[in-house]
């Protein structure tokens, strides 16, 4: 597998280090395998663009996420994180749509909250 974080938004408060062991241990956790991730942490002004032009919403939202077959791609916006801790939790959240999780009632949302919480907890 390969992982690769890619900033578009200027300087970043994530660590790619760490970015690399969350991803990878979310993967094993979830005994998942992926070909490629990348991750990329930009800002409001791009996720805008791409919500526009996938899914014709005219906003900013926190991550997107595709899986594109052999690379999967996470798109993170630093504007929207408060701290460090959110930017980690937003590129996990990323994460468990790729691997097939979705949050469509508040059952589905709140497995992933448990979810991305419980990775970060012991980081």
């Amino acid at each position: 597998m390969r992982i690769g974080v890619y900033v578009t938004s200027g300087r970043t408060r994530a660590k790619k280090t760490k970015i690399k062991r969350l991803v990878k241990k979310v993967l094993a956790a979830e005994d998942k395998q992926l070909a490629v991730v990348n991750v990329i942490l930009t800002d409001d002004e791009y996720l805008t663009r791409l919500n526009e032009l996938y899914f014709k919403k005219k906003h900013a939202t926190n991550v997107i996420s595709f899986d594109l077959g052999e690379v999967s791609e996470i798109y993170v916006s630093e504007d929207r994180a408060g701290d460090v801790y959110e930017l980690y939790y937003f590129i996990l959240h990323g994460l468990l749509h790729v691997i097939g999780y979705d949050h469509r009632n508040k059952r589905e949302d709140s497995l992933m909250e448990k979810k991305c919480v419980e990775y970060l907890s012991d980081e």
